[in-house]
């Protein structure tokens, strides 16, 4: 699995590219301390002017990673630069195409010849009877940075509809966007005993964050879950598992 350690320098460098590239405003992002000082941000009316929705969202997920990154928990600040491998999405370095002791392609041999490496094999051909159904998409677990990532955000929506049940779903939705959670990472999801749930794509750069979120009570009862990564699986279609705090059907 890949590291999540580092998710908030990744975080900062996309909001910096976005920001360069004419998609928001410096001063259209609210400032904040810390990942602890967005549970009590003001609803913000999608329809205002303000930015990007987007580079808004990266603004928070960035603050959120930065409240959960090791440095702010263990209250030292700072941190070293990170190294390549230890970035989310980072691969394994790739096997070489010459062996142990042979000479990289490009590079003249002892005989004065410059080796050729050799493409790699084709894949083998699907069978003609037809490709087989894709697997269905699993819920993944969350862990280190991504599990107090997203139990920032649990504990930042459900104290956002504390004591305001929504009455439908485009009363969530709007809540939502009100709380710079873009309107196309929001998900409807059937609805839960005539309950309206959603789920909320919280994925960036590699990550695997997202929310179900479900009104219940006097609010709504928010629930964080990992997702796979790949672009094209959508949280909509995860499936979860049983999980102790999941409420009842």
């Amino acid at each position: 699995m890949r590291s999540t350690s580092l998710f908030k320098p990744v975080l900062a460098a996309a909001l910096g590219c976005m920001v360069l590239s004419g998609c928001g405003a410096q001063n259209d992002t609210p400032e904040h301390a810390s990942a602890g000082s967005t549970v009590g941000d003001e609803p913000r009316d999608p329809s205002s002017p303000g930015g990007d929705q987007e580079v808004r969202f990266i603004a928070l997920m960035s603050r959120t990673a930065q409240g959960c990154g090791p440095a702010a928990q263990n209250g030292t600040g700072g941190g070293g630069v990170p190294k390549p491998e230890d970035l989310p999405g980072a691969e394994a370095v790739p096997t070489p195409r010459y062996g142990p002791g042979q000479t990289p392609p490009g590079v003249p041999n002892a005989d004065g010849d410059i080796p050729v490496p050799l493409d790699d094999a084709a894949p083998p051909s699907k069978p003609a009877g037809g490709s087989a159904s894709p697997a269905p998409a699993r819920e993944v677990p969350l862990t280190g940075t991504e599990k107090c990532v997203g139990a920032e955000h649990v504990k930042r929506v459900g104290d956002a509809f504390k004591g305001a049940k929504p009455t439908g779903y485009e009363a969530m939705q709007k809540q939502l966007t009100g709380l710079d959670y873009p309107l196309s990472r929001i998900h409807r999801m059937p609805d839960r005993a005539g309950a309206p749930r959603v789920r909320v794509d919280l994925r960036v750069m590699g990550g695997h964050v997202a929310l179900e979120v479900t009104a219940g009570g006097s609010g709504v009862v928010a629930e964080a879950f990992g997702a796979p990564e790949t672009e094209d699986v959508k949280v909509a279609d995860v499936t979860r598992g049983p999980g102790p705090d999941a409420p009842n059907s």
